[in-house]
């Protein structure tokens, strides 16, 4: 896996616990979905694809109350963590 996509949700993680503590469900959610993704995306194997509805909700949720994830940000800024989120998108099987 890429140290980028490493960085860009390390660097992500650290944004939203601007906003909410880190022993928050919010927060936790997070780093669980990202975590799940990340070894799906890295071993290419195909896991529940209700976890990427999931995530996909939860940043949706949160570029409401952060603005930095608004969606042009968000992809300007984790270009990687898109792409990630886009790659398992065409290749996980419903």
């Amino acid at each position: 896996m890429s140290k980028n996509l490493k960085q860009e949700i390390s660097n992500l993680l650290v944004a939203v616990e601007k906003y909410y503590a880190k022993d928050s469900i919010t927060y936790q959610n997070l780093d669980y979905y990202f975590d799940i993704c990340s070894t799906v995306f890295k071993y290419s194997y195909d896991s529940d694809k209700d976890l990427l509805i999931e995530l996909k909700k939860l940043l949706l949720k949160l570029s409401k109350e952060i603005p930095e994830l608004n969606s042009e940000q968000y992809k300007e800024n984790h270009s990687k963590i898109n792409e990630m989120i886009e790659y398992l998108d065409e290749n996980l099987t419903d």
